[in-house]
Order: C-alpha cells, then sequence, then structure tokens
C-alpha cells in the first residue's frame, strides 16, 4: 500500500501524545505518555531532556509498529514559552525549561530596563512577559556562567523534537513568534533584540515556514524503520495546530479557544496587530498561510481547576447549576499571566470571601475568572476590528460541561466545542497534508475531516448577571494590580 500515513507528535507539559492518522483525521492508532515535572519550591518547572528524548522515540516506534511503510511524514508539534541550552553538537546543557517555570521572574524588572517602554511588544508582537524564552534565555545567561558562551545554542521545546528527528536545528515560524525576540513584521529573528538580551542569531536554529520538510536523521529513521523518503514537516506550536484541526481559515469567522492547563482565544488574521490596551495587550504569533493569530492565551486554565480540585478534594468541581454570586471574585493568576500589562507581577487572589460561601462557590468563581480573564481579550480583539462571530472551542476543559456553560454566558457567544479526539495531533497531520501536497491549499484542509459538533448557546438572564459580573471583576481588578 502506498505512504498514505501521518505520524504526528505533540508534546505538552503533562503528556506526550502521539497519534498514527490518515487522510481523512482519523487516529488509526495512538498513545499518551504522563510526563514527569521536575519542580521545586523555587518555581522550577522542567523535563529530563534524555528521559523525554528516550520515551518520544520509544513511543512513536510503537505507535507506527505494522505501519512503517505507509509512514509519509512526521509532523509534530509542542507548547509555547519552553526552552533548554545544548552545545554544538546537541548535547544538552541544561533540561528543557517548561511554560509552567516561573523562575525568571526574577529578572523582570531587569529586563525592562534594557528596553525601551513597549519595544519588545511593538517589534515581537508578545507582550513582556517573564514566562517567554526573552526572560528564561535572560535568566540563563544570568545564573550560568557556562551558558555565556558564543557556541551555546538556545532551543525551544519545538526545536528541541526538530532536532531530536532531523539533527537539525531548525525552528517553525509560528513558534519563534512566541519567544519575544522574533520580528512579527519581518518574520525573523530580531537583531536588535537580540544583542540587548547577549545573544546573536548564532545562538538560535534556523527559521522556516510551517510547510517545510525536514530531512530525517538516518539513525532515527533506522530505529524508527522508516523509508528513506520519510521527512518531518516544521509544523506549528500546539495551539496553532488545534486551529487547523478547528477549521480557523473558514469563511465564517471563527475564534478558536483550547481549553487545557492553558487556555487560548485567538483568531486568524491577515495582518499583524499591535494593540495596547490599559488591561490587556493583543498577541501577535505567526500562525502560517500569510496569517497571524491574533488574540491572547492565559498561564492559568486548567491548571486552576486542578489546584482547586487537589485543595478542596474530587467532589468540589461537582457542579450542577450555575448560581451567580455577585460578591465572590477569583483572580486566577497562580503562576503570573502572560497576556496583561501587569501579568508579571500578577499572584492569585480570591476577593470577597466571607463565611457563607462554600467549596462551590469558590470553585465556581474560579471557573469564572478564567472566562472574565478570556472575554477581556475577547474585548480587547473586537476593539482592534478583529471579530469572531461564533467561538470553537477544543481541550479537556471542554468536558467540564458546567464550565462551558460559563463561558458561554461570559463570552456571550455561542460555543461549538469539536468532537474531535486530540485536535493537536489531527491539525499537525492536515499541515503534513498540505506539505505533501495531499490538499490543494491549507486553508481548505480541515474539510476532509469527519467530525460532529456540540453547541452550547449563551442564556440571556445569566449573560446578563455576568455582564454585571464582569464590570465588577474589572472594577477590583485595577483597583488590585494596577495601583501606582
Amino acid at each position: 500500500m502506498a505512504q498514505d500515513l501521518i505520524l504526528a507528535i505533540d508534546l505538552g507539559t503533562s503528556y506526550l501524545k502521539v497519534g498514527l492518522i490518515d487522510q481523512k483525521g482519523k487516529i488509526l492508532k495512538s498513545e499518551r505518555k504522563r510526563l514527569k515535572l521536575i519542580t521545586d519550591s523555587f518555581g522550577k518547572a522542567e523535563h529530563d531532556v534524555n528521559a523525554l528524548s528516550k520515551l518520544l522515540l520509544k513511543t512513536t516506534k510503537k505507535v507506527i509498529e505494522g505501519y512503517e511503510n505507509r509512514i509519509a511524514a512526521i509532523v509534530p508539534s509542542t507548547y509555547i514559552f519552553g526552552i533548554m541550552a545544548a552545545d554544538s553538537n546537541g548535547k544538552p546543557l541544561t533540561n528543557l525549561i517548561t511554560l509552567l517555570d516561573t523562575r525568571s521572574r526574577a529578572v523582570h524588572n531587569e529586563v525592562l530596563e534594557i528596553f525601551a517602554p513597549d519595544e519588545i511588544y511593538s517589534r515581537s508582537g508578545m507582550p513582556p512577559t517573564f514566562h517567554s524564552a526573552l526572560y528564561k534565555v535572560f535568566w540563563l545567561r544570568k545564573t550560568f556562567e557556562q551558558l555565556r558562551r558564543n557556541d551555546v545554542l538556545f532551543l525551544s521545546s519545538k526545536d528541541f523534537v526538530i532536532y531530536l528527528l532531523s539533527g537539525k536545528f531548525l525552528s517553525d515560524e509560528s513558534t519563534a513568534s512566541s519567544t519575544g525576540y522574533f520580528n512579527t513584521h519581518r518574520l525573523d529573528w530580531d537583531d536588535e533584540i537580540l544583542e540587548r538580551v547577549g545573544i546573536t542569531r548564532d545562538n538560535l536554529p534556523s527559521i522556516v515556514p510551517a510547510l517545510e520538510l525536514i530531512p530525517m536523521s538516518n539513525e532515527v529513521r533506522s530505529f524508527l524503520r522508516l523509508k528513506d523518503n520519510v521527512n518531518v514537516a516544521a509544523g506549528l506550536y500546539d495551539g496553532g495546530a488545534v486551529a487547523l484541526a478547528s477549521g480557523v481559515f473558514d469563511e465564517e469567522k471563527k475564534a478558536i479557544m483550547n481549553l487545557g492547563t492553558t487556555a487560548m482565544l485567538r483568531v486568524a488574521y491577515d495582518k499583524p496587530v499591535i494593540g495596547k490596551g490599559e488591561i490587556v495587550n493583543c498577541q501577535t504569533l505567526y500562525l502560517c498561510n500569510g496569517n497571524w493569530f491574533i488574540g491572547g492565551s492565559v498561564n492559568n486554565a486548567g491548571s486552576v481547576v486542578a489546584w482547586l480540585k487537589a485543595l478542596m478534594g474530587p467532589r468540589s468541581i461537582d457542579i450542577e447549576e450555575i448560581v451567580v454570586e455577585d460578591n465572590l471574585l477569583f483572580f486566577p493568576y497562580l503562576t503570573g499571566e502572560r497576556g496583561f500589562s501587569f501579568g508579571s507581577d500578577s499572584h492569585g487572589v480570591i476577593y470577597g470571601l466571607e463565611q457563607r460561601h462554600s467549596k462551590t462557590d469558590v470553585v465556581l468563581a474560579g471557573l469564572e475568572g478564567v472566562a472574565f480573564t478570556l472575554r477581556s481579550m475577547a474585548d480587547e480583539m473586537r476593539g482592534h476590528d478583529v471579530s469572531f462571530s461564533k467561538v470553537v472551542a477544543s481541550g479537556g476543559g471542554t468536558k467540564f460541561g458546567i464550565w462551558m456553560k460559563v463561558l458561554a454566558n461570559v463570552l456571550k457567544t455561542e460555543i461549538e466545542i469539536l468532537q474531535v479526539d486530540e485536535p493537536a495531533l489531527v491539525g499537525s497531520a492536515l499541515l503534513g497534508s498540505a506539505a505533501l501536497g495531499w490538499t490543494k491549499a491549507i486553508s481548505s484542509a480541515y474539510r476532509q475531516v469527519e467530525s460532529g459538533r456540540i453547541v452550547v448557546k449563551p442564556d440571556e438572564y445569566l449573560a446578563d448577571k455576568y455582564d454585571a459580573k464582569y464590570d465588577r471583576f474589572l472594577e477590583v481588578l485595577k483597583t488590585l494590580y494596577l495601583r501606582k
């Protein structure tokens, strides 16, 4: 049989997912492996690079067993804001520092001292946040003298996977656009930003388009028992891959929401948007196909639910009915926040807590807090004419029915829940189809996916109640976080 399958890999902070996918977006076989996160009380959140490499290759080999001759390409996706250091031979000098790592918060003020106000944002499209690779590289070089050498390479989580599979130091445009030292207007590394951080483009991989086909390394090809003509497609970051599976390029303008450990709400747009509001700055990532991905991502989403569940017990999240409690507000910024003007200095706050409040009240307020944060980003997008008529949602959080009802009412928008297992894997497979020429255009690739939709509509009464509570949320937020 001809080579008609794509192997997709999605590296997350909590799980590694590998899937074998046909040309209709159907997952024929997959594996999901829990990842061990190395943490400490100082904000460390890392993956062991050597252990991760072995797990990724072993899991990939297991998934493709029996299908080796049908694999046409491998397409990876990963989370943004991951970073590691390696030498010129690819030997790891650090672990893979994940987006959940908060140690670079320590250099936030120092970084801002070497850049003019808004300079990073206006050039890169990414608001200055300690979560970004820019801050992590600055922190690593300041903390570890050996990482100041000229031959040290700084690789994103995606760059690491591409190197593991191909032996080449390359970065796809979408992942590179999240670093803070990428110029979103030129789609290239920004040499001036790099100089002030203390590195050059020699310390970084070369940038390639998402559809670039990269030859696999002979060693990995032999280990996986693949044919000689199997390549690695550069691919997208995980949110971009989810967007492809969600129909982001459809004629009907859709906002793409992914609700996992973190969350995003973004719209494809034909130019970058640099828009600075009092609270929210539009985040401009590059997607592909001459489109940018405008909107926002939040660091604290499913992780907040997990924290509440661990703190209050698993039954605490069993909520059947929405009761809008006007006085209880939850600002869920447990690990800082990336999209806000004050995000690097933010912490979690429960405001208005009284003796009468129950665990259920607190949990519901937590869900609302994430929803209000996403609404602030939606309002900022709309203020820059980046509009949308509906939201297409995916991710583990969509299985939490009460949360979807809260989101529909807070956003005052119909939400379609995408009925596709592992949309990041499917989206990567669609990109692979376009790279291989199986589909005419990447913008139409999603139409070959067979999927249903569950629709959650806002309730007029609850939407009005949440309008009032959202105004109160913004009022208190400004008092807490915008005080001079």
